[in-house]
């Protein structure tokens, strides 16, 4: 474990929540420093039987003010929905901040791409330019996300919840490209999750070009290379699986609309190969937080049943 520094900022933080209880710390390591909400949606006694949730994209979840783009999950919203049912609350959700920090800063939009993208498919990408890029620019030391969850995030939180995390009570999910991040923390590690919710999962990639105009442009156009690779890692590596599940959905509208073809490609892989997993498509929905937010009760109803 490589843990630097670790700073709680508050405890039972319920201000600007419409349900349940956060913990903030500071988590400084040699990958980055970042803050990590610790989320518990019921009452704050872990058991046996309680399961452990990772989530991407963090800083979107619960307060529009920490995003860049003043745009939220509304997790806890939705929650406070399902309280009225007989939902079982016997979770805790880990949000952990992606690289992005800032509002609109040029390094930020770049950064998140780079770290949330799975190292593995690199290998996958036919040999010229972009595959030298990729291996250059995006499969930094200081980029590689999956190794900060495995080496520092899940013993520390070993450490404060006095359990073992694995593939009996730990998840993961993210959206976009950190629903790209869990699908390969799954396959990449099995013997630690069981299961990984891909919301509107950003398997087109983005152009070198307008990869560098992303933070002035904030337009992404599929790049049919990048998505071949991904494609072709999630086949070679699909029997690291063997009965965990995957959730995957996307909308209709605007980015989420390159996403059909793709997930159709991946469903089949699946299907192909007899994994458990579920995928969805929810007309007229766009690429945006509160569509990620809206759907989460379809994820955890599927994930966790």
């Amino acid at each position: 474990m490589r843990i630097l520094l670790l700073i709680f900022i508050s405890f039972n933080c319920a201000s600007d929540l419409s349900f349940g209880e956060i913990e903030e710390l500071i988590f400084k390591s040699d990958y980055d420093e970042r803050k990590i909400q610790i989320y518990y949606p019921g009452n704050k006694i872990i058991n046996t039987n309680t399961t452990f949730i990772i989530m991407n994209d963090g800083e979107e979840l619960f307060n529009a003010g920490d995003s860049w783009h003043n745009k939220e999950w509304g997790i806890d919203e939705k929650l406070k929905e399902l309280s009225a049912t007989e939902y079982n609350f016997n979770f805790v959700i880990i949000a952990v901040d992606s690289a992005k920090k800032g509002q609109g800063l040029f390094i930020d939009e770049t950064k998140r791409y780079a770290e949330y993208f799975p190292k593995e498919a690199i290998d996958y990408f036919e040999n010229g330019l972009k595959k030298r890029l990729y291996q250059r620019y995006i499969n930094q030391e200081n980029l590689q996300y999956l190794d900060f969850l495995i080496s520092d995030l899940i013993p520390f939180l070993e450490g404060k919840f006095m359990m073992k995390l694995n593939n009996k009570n730990l998840g993961i999910i993210g959206a976009s490209m950190g629903g790209l991040s869990a699908l390969n923390a799954l396959l990449e590690n099995p013997e630690k999750f069981k299961f990984a919710g891909c919301i509107s999962t950003h398997w087109v990639g983005i152009k070198p070009s307008s990869y560098l105009l992303l933070p002035i442009t904030q337009n992404v156009y599929g790049d049919k290379n990048t998505t071949n690779a991904i494609i072709k890692y999630v086949e070679q590596n699909i029997d690291n699986l063997s009965n965990q599940k995957v959730y995957f959905d996307h909308g209709t509208e605007g980015l989420d609309s390159l996403y059909e073809v793709p997930q159709k490609r991946i469903d089949s892989i699946f299907e192909e190969n007899t994994k458990e997993f579920k995928s969805l498509i929810f007309e007229g929905e766009d690429h945006d937080a509160p569509f990620f937010g809206g759907r989460i009760d379809s994820v955890l109803n599927y994930l966790m049943n």
